[in-house]
């Protein structure tokens, strides 16, 4: 743990930053660690609905535990002690609106996990407050800091795979995630929402394109039979066309069997004009196939969040690194900002009303693809 960093002199540096994290379930914990791991950060408070739950991630890391935003930001925020700089958020998926703009408007600091909203109209005004209180406001859509995803990034962004043409994405999560996990929520969000925000994150992120109309079906009864979840959704299959002619597809569902050895797998195929790549989620496997020229990568070393030598390492803590530095430097148009990653959500909120109607939905050109 580090209470306080000091510069070589012994003096308290003036480049950490005091942070709160909201939420303490398990990836509110995860980031309260994560900034009381780094040296470019202090974790000062915990916030949660449960006080005991907030105590139990803050008292061992030597942070304030409080059971409410207000209660926070009133004591260690800009009009209290100004500890707190910058916040993150870990709340559920459908519960984000709320401490974002009372953060937002405190003149704090926001990195919020994904997805940035469930709601399009929360989306819209999240953003809009954070640039008009000149805020950061980034999402955290970690999977961008993975080192196979940024290999992807870069063949297409060389022209290796030439112009990207089909793409299809597969995420899985078992059946205990909704029921058990994420059990007393998992009827406020969806398996588009909680585990396939990131597969449309990296597909608009990659292609620099937007999405001019989605498709989609969804499937009921699985959970409900199997798991005593009525009314939860089992998945979505969803069509998006981009504006430069790329379709991609989106296979999303949460209902693989207890027997299935990992929480959550994924597998995406990339097919271009003049080259291919298939990347496995679990074995991290890339194979890469163009004209002349075939190769097979496994990447090894720190994934998401790994632990390696007391710490965690990876894609997460990547993320929240650049987010601390968007806040030092005032970056409030950083790549993974709420302004220029508005689109997923709302590509989002077109697979929720294809699959509803059953019918095309068209969307306009955003203000920024």
């Amino acid at each position: 743990m580090h209470p306080q960093r000091r510069d070589p002199e012994g003096t308290i540096s003036t480049h950490t930053t005091g942070v709160a994290v909201i939420g303490a379930g398990i990836l509110g914990t995860r980031h309260a660690r994560v900034y009381d791991e780094f040296d470019e950060s202090r974790l000062v408070a915990v916030v949660d609905h449960d006080p005991a739950r907030a105590a139990s991630v803050a008292a061992p890391r030597k942070a304030r535990a409080f059971g409410s935003v207000a209660e926070m930001l009133d004591a260690v925020g800009p009009a209290g002690s100004g500890e707190v700089r910058a916040v993150s958020i870990a709340t559920p998926d459908h519960l984000h609106h709320e401490p974002v703009v009372a953060c937002l408007e405190a003149g704090v600091d926001v990195l919020v996990e994904k997805p940035l909203a469930t709601s399009l109209g929360e989306a819209h005004a999240m953003t809009a407050l954070a640039r008009a209180k000149s805020r950061v406001l980034m999402v955290n859509y970690s999977q961008r800091w993975l080192p196979e995803h940024r290999r992807i990034e870069e063949l297409l962004a060389d022209g290796s795979l030439g112009a990207p043409a089909l793409i299809e994405s597969h995420r899985w999560d078992a059946a205990w995630v909704p029921e058990r996990m994420i059990g007393a929520w998992s009827d406020k969000t969806t398996p588009i929402h909680f585990m396939s925000s990131h597969d449309i994150d990296l597909i608009l992120h990659w292609l620099r394109d937007h999405v001019v109309s989605v498709t989609a079906v969804a499937h009921h009864g699985a959970l409900g039979a199997a798991r005593a979840l009525p009314g939860r959704v089992d998945g979505y299959l969803a069509t998006l066309r981009f504006s430069r002619g790329t379709v991609a597809s989106l296979h999303s569902s949460w209902i693989l069997p207890d027997t299935f050895p990992l929480a959550a797998d994924s597998r995406l195929e990339l097919l271009g004009a003049s080259g291919a790549v298939f990347l496995g989620g679990s074995t991290r496997e890339l194979e890469l196939y163009t004209a002349g020229h075939s190769a097979r990568t496994t990447f090894a070393g720190p994934s998401t969040a790994t632990e390696v030598n007391g710490r965690i390492e990876g894609a997460f803590t990547a993320s929240l690194r650049d987010f601390l530095a968007a806040v030092r430097n005032r970056e409030l148009d950083n790549p993974a900002s709420a302004e220029r990653t508005l689109h997923v959500v709302e590509v989002q909120d077109a697979i929720m009303r294809a699959a509803a109607t059953g019918e095309v939905v068209r969307l306009a050109a955003p203000a920024r693809p």
